[in-house]
């Protein structure tokens, strides 16, 4: 499994880690990173659903933290499996505060254009 860094069309602030194997995408994980305030917010994990419990969630935050060891992290995921993932990757999960206010505007307006766009 490899895993590419890439922008994600959710915001201009937002990136992407696309979870790849043999030539496939597998999983992403959508985040936001104020280095200003060292904070940063993963607002979307999917990964495909054979793969769901194979741990490529976690490996992909952890990636994260490895790239970032500066950054305190927080979530806002409001799947199940993202919120057990988060338990267990002790990424606290507050979606209402978002904790730097650099991020807050724009991971709430991606939240909104991903609801209007689903209908």
């Amino acid at each position: 499994m490899v895993i590419f860094h890439s922008p994600a069309p959710a915001s201009e602030r937002a990136q992407s880690l696309l979870l790849v194997y043999i030539r496939r995408v597998v999983g992403e994980v959508t985040y936001e990173v104020c280095e200003h305030c060292a904070s940063g917010v993963i607002t979307q994990v999917h990964v495909a659903t054979p793969l769901q419990d194979s741990g490529l969630g976690t490996r992909a935050v952890s990636h994260l933290r490895a790239c970032y060891p500066d950054i305190t992290w927080r979530c806002c995921l409001p799947q199940r499996m993202t919120r057990d993932l988060a338990h267990r990757m002790r990424l606290p999960n507050n979606r209402a505060d978002l904790g730097c206010p650099h991020l807050q505007n724009d991971a709430s307006d991606s939240r909104r254009n991903k609801t209007r766009a689903r209908r």
